[in-house]
């Protein structure tokens, strides 16, 4: 892996900060706190392993090397919040969200988009020019979010089995413009 990511949200003391094995702790806490997204995805809680899962769940063509698992942390240095993305999927100007997780308390307050924007704009310093993401229909509220940060839908998604539950949904993608 690259050295460490870190950086900081525009008009805030929150900071994101990229995680390894070492924060599973308190990723895995997370997990926990933001049953509410896991149960509408999955159908179940997260697993007591999710969080030490995710650190190797990586596309088909590519490696651990490609994912960034960035947490969010308030003033106080609790992690609120997490983006995990691979880049270069499915191209090379492409990086794929993969999840995009708030503690509930923290939830619309505008944390979230300043989260993603802050993300954003360091990915387009990394090169990249796209961001897509999977958005389930049952997840309406993320879908508004999505579309609020100016995502468009790409395409539909037909039926794919999610842990207990199966959902269609969309991809959604928002390109960089050029200035």
């Amino acid at each position: 892996m690259d050295q460490l990511i870190r950086f900081f949200l525009e008009y805030s003391d929150y900071y994101v900060q990229q995680l390894t094995t070492d924060n599973i702790e308190i990723f895995q806490q997370l997990y926990e706190q933001c049953t509410d997204f896991i149960q509408l995805t999955y159908g179940h809680p997260p697993s007591s392993t999710v969080a030490c899962e995710d650190f190797e769940d990586v596309p088909q063509g590519k490696t651990t090397q490609d994912l960034y698992i960035l947490g969010l942390f308030n003033p106080d240095n609790i992690l609120v919040g997490v983006i995990e993305a691979v880049r270069h999927y499915p191209d090379n100007k492409t990086w794929w969200i993969g999840l995009m997780m708030l503690n509930p308390k923290q939830r619309r307050k505008g944390i979230g988009s300043a989260f993603y924007q802050a993300f954003e704009q360091w990915v387009f310093t990394q090169g990249g020019s796209k961001i897509s993401l999977f958005v389930i229909k049952a997840n309406l509220a993320g879908l508004q979010f999505w579309q609020k940060m100016g995502f468009k839908i790409t395409r539909e998604i037909q039926p794919r089995q999610f842990g207990n539950k199966t959902h269609e949904g969309y991809v959604v993608s928002r390109i960089q413009h050029q200035t």
